[in-house]
């Protein structure tokens, strides 16, 4: 399996650096990913060099009106601190127009512009569901899940992976004596660039951790069925998905 799981990460590396794209336009640069949004358009953002040879990077708001236009509210003091939260686990923070920007100098931009895209992926995965169709976000009903089953967890964590990138994930549950550590996230529309980057991330933090530990993936199937190919690609990467329409069926693997 590590020979495996090897070669997903020179695989994964080995795609975004030859999909991505470098155009200057206007005396900024704009650099298009292969990943995807929800419009399956290609993640864009701008690097502006600053009079102190800083990197300004910014999706130019993009990512924040989009989902507005679409309908997702904001306003909301709980919603509004989620969103600081997720965005300062990737360094990255909210300008007054909307626009997630972060600074970067050459010397780091290759982590800084892998956490970036990393946020803009995550605000666009976590967000995209209009208040008016549901009450609570997905990370929030996953949150609630454990609360109402006292399962103990931390939330938002951050790990250096071996290739030296910063990974985050949304939950870690500490070890007991009968169960290991276990390592959560949550995707609320699962993609298979979403999956692609969760691999990824897995895969080059695993052997930071203790000997054993668990990674679970928590799928949003309460509105369109999760793909086959999506659930059998975790499976053979050693992450356990876990349909929400399934989730007590691990509440006492979790909360030993």
């Amino acid at each position: 399996m590590k020979g495996l799981i090897d070669e997903l990460k020179k695989s994964y590396m080995n795609w975004l650096n030859e999909q991505t794209k470098i155009t200057e336009i206007d005396g900024a640069l704009e650099i298009t990913s292969p990943l995807m949004d929800r419009h399956n358009d290609f993640l864009q953002f701008y690097v502006i060099t600053n009079d102190n040879n800083k990197l300004h990077l910014t999706d130019d708001g993009y990512i924040l009106n989009d989902l507005m236009s679409a309908g997702c509210d904001f306003k909301s003091k709980r919603r509004k601190d989620l969103l600081n939260t997720i965005l300062a686990g990737y360094g990255v923070k909210l300008s007054e127009d909307n626009e997630l920007i972060s600074e970067a100098s050459i010397n780091n931009f290759p982590q800084k512009k892998h956490l970036f895209l990393q946020a803009m992926l995550a605000v666009n995965d976590m967000f995209m569901t209009s208040q008016t169709n549901v009450h609570n976000m997905f990370f929030e009903d996953v949150e609630n899940f454990f609360l109402e089953n006292n399962i103990r967890f931390s939330e938002q964590i951050n790990l250096t992976g071996k290739s030296g990138l910063t990974h985050k994930f949304d939950f870690l549950i500490p070890r007991s004596k009968s169960r290991p550590e276990r390592l959560i996230s949550t995707v609320n529309s699962p993609t298979i660039d979403k999956a692609k980057s969760l691999l990824f991330a897995w895969g080059d933090s695993k052997d930071t951790r203790k000997e054993g530990t668990l990674m679970y993936t928590f799928l949003n199937d309460s509105t369109k069925t999760v793909k086959s190919d999506i659930i059998l690609a975790f499976k053979e990467y050693d992450i356990k998905p876990v349909l929400w329409s399934n989730r007590n069926d691990v509440i006492e693997e979790l909360s030993a």
